[in-house]
């Protein structure tokens, strides 16, 4: 009697053409889908001792309502005329200060929002109070 053993299967090797063919689609579908651009920071100076005791320079408190309502020095102030108020007031002292205060509920967003007016305006010096 003669059995006929049972044909090995072939074994097939892994090709890692197409394994390599993702990798480089994956690479190139997370660089074009990442964002390059730089983030700009606004500069923020921590309030000190020395410069809360001993502070010549002018200041200026703007503080941020909940609702998000501006107030200068204790003035509502709206939000689009924020800027131009505060030009005027550098030239009138060009090492102005300005103290920000947002309320306890106020979004992050709006504090940012604030800051980039701010910004726009020429303020050298914020401090976040």
């Amino acid at each position: 009697m003669h059995f006929e053993l049972p044909a090995r299967p072939r074994r097939r090797l892994i090709g890692l053409t197409p394994l390599i063919d993702v990798v480089f689609i994956l690479l190139l579908f997370f660089m074009l889908a990442s964002s390059l651009t730089r983030l700009h920071a606004v500069a923020l100076d921590a309030p000190s001792i020395e410069v809360a005791g001993a502070d010549s320079q002018p200041a200026l408190l703007l503080r941020i309502q909940a609702d998000g309502r501006l107030d200068l020095n204790g003035e509502p102030v709206e939000t689009e005329a924020l800027t131009d108020r505060l030009r005027r007031q550098l030239e009138r002292a060009p090492d102005l200060r300005v103290w920000v205060e947002p309320a306890d509920a106020v979004p992050l967003q709006r504090t940012l929002q604030v800051f980039d007016q701010l910004a726009a305006a020429g303020v050298p010096v914020l401090q976040l109070r």
